[in-house]
């Protein structure tokens, strides 16, 4: 892709100065030590992660190199894949302290719930919030609009219920969708063209197959006779419709909000920017694929078999 003309080129000094001044009155804090797991010491005791966003290059089977720009896990914040994982319950005061290693402004935000402060390159901020309600959330960067997903930023948010006895093992499956020329103008310190949008990687938990299938967080692994609720979200710009070889399985919300709309299938439309919590009867051993019903998202650039493939392992 082109450059675009200099009236669209992203100069850092301007930017800068955009962000900013809808965050004059901010303050900035200093890192403080990570502590991850729910807690139910007190309803004022705070949970704090600690992440950093940074550049980083993903090779893919078809040869490429892409730059992403991804939130890291620091410390003692557990990773799900390749990307944080930030798990309490609903309601509780926390706070997330984040360190920004990219060369331009970052504004964290849980998609469809709250945005954190604006945070200036090589900045430390600490963004304190309360949980929202109980379900499956997504963790991105608000500057960069539906630019984000593709350039990497996301993270993994599980929010318990009050009451929460972990009835079942579970997973989180965060799928994402990259335009390699949109994260290649951003390198550049470019404004991506947003008119077309033409995903060409897509990773499962910031991972591509067969890295996906080797993963313990993102490899399905069960045994036979119980249940397991997979979480998932497609923090994308496309619709995934996810589809389960070998078993049926039964949805149970969308956006966090109950649904018994469907019979037990086996493939699940999941539309740009939403939610699913899917439980699978696991009723036979065996290892099975579970993808997007879609071609190009099983491939890297068009190079098969790639994308974001996982696989279900079930034992008896």
């Amino acid at each position: 892709m082109k450059n675009q003309p200099n009236g669209s080129k992203l100069n850092r000094r301007n930017f800068i100065a955009a962000a900013t001044a809808g965050a004059a009155a901010i303050g900035w804090s200093s890192v403080t030590p990570a502590k991850d797991g729910p807690t139910r010491s007190g309803p004022t005791k705070r949970i704090r992660w600690r992440f950093q966003a940074r550049r980083e290059e993903q090779s893919f089977i078809d040869g490429s190199i892409v730059p992403f720009f991804r939130y890291s896990s620091v410390g003692n914040t557990r990773s799900n894949g390749n990307l944080p994982l930030m798990r309490d319950f609903e309601n509780r005061a926390v706070s997330v302290s984040i360190e920004n290693l990219v060369d331009f402004p970052i504004q964290p935000t849980i998609l469809n719930y709250e945005s954190g402060p604006v945070i200036m390159p090589q900045e430390t901020a600490v963004w304190e919030f309360t949980m929202p309600a109980a379900g499956t959330w997504m963790f991105t960067e608000a500057l960069l609009g539906p630019i984000a997903s593709s350039a990497g930023f996301a993270a993994a948010m599980v929010s318990n219920p009050t009451e929460f006895s972990d009835p079942m093992r579970e997973y989180f499956l965060l799928y994402q969708d990259a335009d390699d020329r949109w994260n290649n103008a951003i390198d550049n310190g470019n404004v991506p063209d947003e008119s077309v949008f033409e995903p060409n990687y897509h990773t499962l938990n910031g991972l591509s197959y067969p890295h996906t299938a080797m993963d313990s967080d993102t490899r399905v692994s069960c045994v036979v006779g119980e249940d397991v609720l997979i979480r998932v979200a497609n923090l994308s710009n496309i619709r995934h419709s996810l589809h389960f070889h070998g078993y049926h399985a039964q949805l149970i919300n969308r956006n966090n909000v109950p649904d018994n709309t469907l019979p037990e299938k086996d493939t699940f439309a999941i539309p740009a920017n939403s939610t699913a919590d899917i439980v699978l009867p696991v009723t036979q051993d065996g290892e099975y694929p579970l993808h997007p019903h879609s071609l190009t998202a099983t491939t890297d650039n068009g190079t098969y078999q790639g994308g974001s493939v996982t696989l279900i392992d079930a034992q008896r």
